[in-house]
């Protein structure tokens, strides 16, 4: 009697179902076997293991060698000049923890089918208290371009190594040495001075980072603008060096610089850039004062320095940082209304604030709505600047529709401002500001009316 076909169906299920169950129950119960740590090429604890030099021998290339002094990378190779801390440190790190990929061979009877009998780099590290260097042979590509070919002298064996580290060997003297023009943090800078053909004029820092022009006129600068601009300097790198040591600056236009950035710092000194003649399109000659160097950057800052002191303005009717102001007073109307912020815990024991009015009458107000109020504030554009202005009333400022005080308690000084109208077209001025602003018209009225509202 033969099974219905159907059973032979079951009988293949049912041989799947103990297969599955013998995977689940057996093998995933054995121990993976952990992976065994790939092998460092140079056997270095980097807490102890102190590098003091490092030497990047290319063939048929430059030498490149760097010491480590008390205040941080040198090249003494083929240049005598500071060495880019990043890089540096950047290149050591990589080298004290490399590890061999693969022996490809413990004793091969010739080097030269990996390229290592004449190396296309020999990377050497000199370790504090070591007698000799550690030094890394580097040959050809693997045939999959994946890794390259390397050994230790002291060894016979042939390893590989990934190939991206060809690009670190591969560096150039330029390429590790400090290319910083000014050496200085943004942070440090307390005043600005820049002389040159878009203008004189120059800027302080208080001590709450609020930036100002005393010179042509006192008035407000832009906090961020002026930050940017800072960052630039910070920042700036040369892209060559047109001279190491010039002695005769005016074949770069620095014997009378056409610009000139001098900043101030916070522990009294200062440092000045000179700007020079431009060797090729977007591109200058620049040293810092006193410096035999003579670099090339990109013409990126003088671009910036082109468009003359308003860039640095601040272009808005008063920039208010929301969560500082602690009270107001609002006069319009030939009327006065105060309001202040309290504090408060909320459900949660958070802070929170709420706002009051507490003149003319007492009212709680929507705190969001006065935030907005801030905000919109900071949002008035400054359309133009009258920086010899006439009298007020040419400006409607002798009676203006609007003026705003902001208490800060204990944390800085009360700022105000002023909205005025003369036909149509709306005025401002600002505490620590000796010109008068043109405002945007819409912005202005809205203002105006929101203030109203409150």
């Amino acid at each position: 009697m033969t099974l219905p076909q159907f059973w032979k169906t079951y009988l293949a299920v049912a041989v799947l179902a103990g297969l599955g169950s013998y995977i689940y129950f057996v093998e995933s119960k054995k121990e993976e076997k952990p992976e065994k740590p790939k092998e460092k090429v140079f056997q270095l604890d980097s807490a102890k293991d102190k590098v003091k030099e490092l030497t990047l021998e290319p063939a048929g290339g430059e030498r490149v060698h760097l010491v480590k002094m008390s205040d941080g990378w040198r090249m003494a190779e083929p240049v005598n000049v500071a060495a880019d801390p990043t890089e540096a440190d950047a290149l050591v790190t990589s080298l004290q923890g490399l590890e061999l990929d693969e022996v490809v061979a413990e004793n091969p009877p010739s080097l030269a089918e990996y390229g290592l009998d004449k190396p296309k780099h020999t990377v050497s590290l000199q370790v504090q208290g070591a007698s000799q260097p550690l030094s890394l042979l580097v040959g050809d590509k693997t045939p999959d371009g994946n890794s390259l070919y390397a050994k230790v002298p002291s060894r016979p064996r042939v390893f590989t190594i990934p190939s991206y580290l060809e690009s670190s060997f591969s560096k150039k003297p330029f390429d590790l040495r400090d290319r910083s023009v000014l050496h200085v943090k943004r942070d440090d800078v307390r005043g600005l001075e820049i002389t040159g053909p878009n203008g004189n004029y120059a800027l302080t820092r208080d001590d709450k980072g609020e930036w100002v022009f005393t010179r042509p006129l006192t008035t407000r600068a832009g906090r961020w603008a002026v930050d940017g601009f800072l960052g630039t300097l910070e920042g700036l790198r040369m892209e060559s060096a047109a001279a190491e040591s010039a002695t005769d600056l005016k074949p770069y236009g620095l014997d009378k610089p056409a610009r000139t950035v001098t900043l101030k710092l916070a522990d009294g000194g200062s440092r000045t850039l000179e700007i020079g003649s431009s060797p090729s399109e977007k591109k200058y000659n620049v040293r810092e004062a006193g410096s035999p160097l003579v670099a090339v950057v990109a013409g990126a800052l003088v671009d910036d320095l082109a468009k003359g002191m308003g860039e640095l303005r601040a272009k808005r009717l008063l920039e208010v940082s929301t969560y500082e102001v602690e009270g107001l007073d609002v006069q319009m109307d030939g009327g006065k209304k105060l309001f202040v912020r309290t504090a408060s815990k909320d459900k949660d024991g958070a802070d929170a604030y709420k706002w009051r009015r507490t003149s003319p009458d007492v009212k709680e107000l929507d705190t969001n709505k006065v935030q907005d109020v801030l905000f919109q504030v900071g949002s008035v554009e400054v359309e133009d600047f009258v920086d010899k202005p006439e009298s007020p009333p040419t400006y409607g400022l002798d009676k203006p529709r609007l003026r705003v005080e902001f208490h800060y308690g204990s944390t800085k000084p009360a700022t105000w401002f002023e909205v005025g109208e003369k036909n149509g077209v709306y005025y401002g001025r600002r505490n620590g500001d000796d010109a008068v602003l043109k405002l945007d018209a819409k912005k202005s009225e809205d203002l105006i009316k929101t203030f109203k509202e409150l």
